[in-house]
């Protein structure tokens, strides 16, 4: 009996600490709720959806973000930032063609400059989108954009702020967006679309913000190994194969939050018949390192691939958004395109060595 209640009174304590800790956490916070009106052009990224494109997406977004202000959401990416969930719905401007778009979706917004009344900051997210006019080869043929209803969003856009207030702020942002299934049916050729923003925020808890001095956590040189897995589907059928990636990369730090990358990938996409002769690339890398999260640029080069696969294209871009769960491992999703049409969406785990 003496053990059961040395027992209960350390799990009663344990909890009354993390009880504790997490109420100390939720007070170090400032939250917000948003409303966000835009409007933008297509950009048609080939002949043939030129005429389809000649629209002007207008969109209205709710959002509710939160900013953690304790030192250890600050290192996460050695600045303040806003994680938030967001409701979009656009009008894509033709509406027996292209019709609309009902989204939701998660953001990572850091603060990149601040002073007593204007920021500067760098939203950007990904999530799903529901569009309710997709190609149909008899009804809708000339919607080469889309062709599943349930898709992937992901933007990003560069904000300003002025604080007109305690409680309200005003918000001019640029928003860059993407809408596709990533590859998973086909026509696939994607949507990209910049709008202009103007909003409003309003603060619950609005916090000062205190001083916290930058981690320098990284070595000049590291490298690294990941390795990304995703489906697809095969040319002839609605069966689904899977396609593997592996890559390694030795990276040089130049700043604080920039970072050069050289390396290789070799990809099996068993959907294209992959399997026989696998694709490999060597590619190089701009990083940006603002603290526990990288986000990468690639540009690679296919060195060797099947013929009849991505037979137009000789290179083609993967951007990667990688988070650090602990000291070395990393998890996070990239997107492979060819141009401005996107190939895939995948999931990554990856291994940084010698921080």
């Amino acid at each position: 009996m003496h053990l059961i209640n040395e027992s209960f009174n350390e799990n009663t304590k344990c909890f009354f600490l993390t009880f504790c800790y997490w109420a100390e956490s939720k007070g170090q916070s400032s939250t917000r709720f948003g409303s966000e009106w835009q409007y933008g052009f297509i950009i048609p990224h080939a002949a043939d959806l030129k005429g389809v494109a000649d629209s002007y997406p207008v969109g209205w977004t709710l959002s509710w973000q939160s900013m953690g202000t304790s030192k250890r959401n600050w290192e996460a990416c050695n600045c303040f930032h806003y994680l938030g969930l967001h409701l979009s719905y656009i009008d894509l401007g033709n509406k027996d063609v292209l019709g609309q778009a009902y989204s939701f979706s998660g953001s990572f917004e850091p603060v990149l400059w601040r002073n007593h009344h204007w920021s500067l900051n760098l939203s950007s997210g990904i999530g799903l989108v529901y569009l309710n006019r997709i190609h149909h080869p008899d009804t809708n043929p000339l919607n080469n954009f889309f062709s599943s209803h349930l898709s992937f969003l992901l933007f990003v856009a560069p904000a300003l702020e002025y604080r007109l207030s305690d409680s309200w702020g005003a918000r001019l942002s640029v928003n860059y967006n993407h809408i596709s299934n990533g590859g998973q049916k086909q026509p696939n050729r994607g949507m990209n679309f910049p709008q202009v923003g103007l909003g409003l925020n309003h603060f619950l808890d609005k916090k000062d913000l205190p001083e916290y001095e930058a981690l320098e956590n990284r070595k000049h040189w590291f490298w690294g190994i990941e390795s990304g897995i995703t489906t697809r589907k095969t040319g002839n059928g609605n069966r689904r194969e899977p396609s593997l990636s592996f890559a390694g990369h030795v990276s040089k730090v130049l700043s604080r939050v920039n970072g050069l990358a050289a390396g290789a990938e070799l990809e099996l996409d068993y959907s294209a018949g992959g399997h026989e002769q696998p694709i490999s690339a060597p590619f190089l890398v701009h990083s940006f390192l603002p603290g526990r999260f990288v986000f990468s640029q690639r540009m690679a080069w296919y060195l060797s691939k099947p013929e009849d696969v991505f037979e137009n294209f000789r290179f083609y871009q993967r951007y990667v958004l990688m988070f650090n769960l602990i000291s070395g491992l990393d998890i996070g999703v990239s997107l492979k395109a060819h141009g401005h049409t996107a190939s895939n969406i995948d999931f990554r785990l990856g291994w940084r060595f010698d921080q």
